[in-house]
């Protein structure tokens, strides 16, 4: 009996010393900047590829690159377009594109105007080459967007918007030759419709190169981005229309988890707004409302993903907030903050394990020393009735009666 009842104690003590892990063990989370989340953030300056690194085969002309074969030069100054003349082969397409005035390039990142409904204004841009041969490039306004990976593009085809009231002069057929080592500046006009909705109306031109390399057209393209915004009523909004939550739980019992908070904005204003998401609560860690924004077009909507630590408290109630970011050199004042609520379970599944363990290892020792008890219970009263039975059989022998009084009581 005291080897079961030590065997079931040192389960005991072993399962006490498991669930005691400190939390110091578990590995700290910590949020996830915007920039990580895929369709929720831009890709900072610094990260955009060069424009040599996108080709697109087979591809006919110009205009029937992809979009998502592009990568993002429009967020960039235009010297992260250019490329080391002596890294490039010799086949490779070299050039460069930026803002303009009538005497060359002006250090400028891109064209910004506000200009009235029915209005128009002029500026230019400069197309380089950089390269050691001539050189025919492709010249086209377009439509701007935010591509799937959180980055600015021109929408490839014809504009519907913004792109079709750039015209762009001093082109034959739509396309410039530029000698080596030449630049040309190209003078560009917008137009801006009567009846233009107020807000911001993102476009961009690019400038394109195709090239047959083994046969195959290779088409590479870069651009400036154009800050078209028409005067009026501006209205800066973003709206969370949905929030989502999810909570991984860690191996070690009752150790913090990963709490997984996926929320949906919507930018319902007419200016282009970036958004930071951060979730707060008691037994969460507190995300920051830093890192890259997501930049968010009028009527674009991305989802925003923050991770974070969070207790396994079995239900978790918490509030994911949404701060509006002023972009770049856009003068609109942030609006408020947005916040709304989340739910979502946050249990510990090794924890309750270690506890069913637990309590399954104190019924066994309790049910162990109960048939123990009983056992001996039992042995007693079986003995105490086996030496009744026995004094019970046993006959005392009658008392002798001598001989002389025996006759003597006969006689009387």
């Amino acid at each position: 009996m005291f080897s079961r009842t030590s065997a079931f104690a040192a389960a005991v003590a072993a399962v006490l010393l498991f669930s005691a892990a400190p939390a110091a063990a578990v590995p700290s989370f910590s949020a996830v900047p915007a920039a990580a989340a895929p369709s929720s953030s831009v890709v900072p300056a610094a990260a955009v590829p060069s424009f040599f690194a996108a080709q697109v085969a087979a591809v006919p002309s110009f205009f029937a690159a992809p979009v998502a074969a592009v990568p993002s030069f429009f967020a960039a100054p235009v010297a992260a377009v250019t490329v080391d003349p002596a890294a490039a082969s010799p086949s490779a397409a070299q050039w460069s594109v930026s803002p303009a005035s009538s005497a060359g390039p002006d250090g400028r990142i891109s064209l910004r105007h506000t200009i009235d409904p029915g209005a128009g204004i002029d500026d230019a841009i400069a197309v380089s080459n950089l390269g050691a041969d001539p050189a025919t490039y492709v010249v086209a306004p377009g439509d701007g967007v935010v591509g799937d990976s959180g980055a600015f593009d021109i929408a490839a085809g014809d504009p519907q918007d913004s792109g079709a009231w750039i015209t762009v002069g001093g082109l034959d057929a739509g396309a410039v030759t530029v000698a080596p080592g030449e630049t040309r500046v190209l003078p560009v006009r917008m137009d801006v419709p009567d009846g233009a909705t107020p807000g911001d109306h993102p476009a961009g031109i690019v400038v394109g190169v195709t090239r047959s390399s083994d046969g195959v057209a290779v088409t590479n393209r870069v651009g400036v981005r154009v800050h078209l915004q028409v005067a009026g009523d501006i209205v800066p909004t973003l709206r969370v229309d949905d929030v989502a939550a999810t909570f991984t739980p860690s191996w070690i019992p009752f150790a913090p988890g990963v709490l997984r908070v996926e929320t949906r904005v919507e930018n319902s204003g007419n200016v282009r707004l970036g958004a930071l998401a951060a979730v707060s609560e008691t037994g969460v860690d507190a995300a920051s409302l830093a890192g890259d924004p997501a930049e968010l077009l009028p009527g674009d909507a991305a989802t925003l993903v923050t991770e974070t630590s969070a207790w396994p408290v079995f239900a978790l109630v918490g509030t994911s907030t949404v701060r509006p970011v002023v972009l770049g050199d856009d003068a609109i004042a942030a609006p408020a903050l947005v916040e709304q609520g989340f739910t979502t379970a946050a249990v510990s599944w090794s924890g309750l394990a270690a506890l069913l363990l637990l309590a399954g290892a104190i019924v066994a020792v309790v049910i162990v020393r109960r048939r123990g008890r009983r056992r001996a219970n039992a042995e007693v009263p079986a003995g105490a009735a086996t030496a009744a039975s026995e004094s019970a059989g046993r006959v005392e022998p009658a008392e002798r009666v001598p001989a002389a009084e025996q006759v003597e009581a006969e006689a009387r």
